[in-house]
């Protein structure tokens, strides 16, 4: 099982536009086999987390390449200040 979240901050004045973007990827991404978790939460200060889990990393690489995931890539450079990618600590 492969599990992380995803810290999103979103530019200045673009938390909307970047929240438009993300809610498609987040339905598309909670459809593909392999995925058991997939789920978005937002701060009104516009920082964004995503929290994945997959089956396997055959199922996150096939996640990575579809086409909702990179059109989403392709819309966040504008929309994005800079993102964390946080590995869960096994404990």
């Amino acid at each position: 099982m492969i599990e992380f979240s995803v810290v999103i901050y979103s530019q200045p004045n673009q938390q909307d536009a970047l929240l438009d973007a993300l809610l498609p990827l987040v339905k598309s991404s909670r459809e593909e086999v392999g995925a058991v978790m997939y789920d978005l939460h937002a701060s009104e200060e516009g920082v964004f987390v995503i929290t994945e889990k997959w089956q396997s990393q055959d199922a996150l690489d096939a996640h990575e390449a579809t086409e909702h995931f990179v059109g989403f890539q392709e819309k966040a450079g504008e929309l994005v200040e800079k993102v964390l990618r946080l590995p869960l600590v096994s404990v």
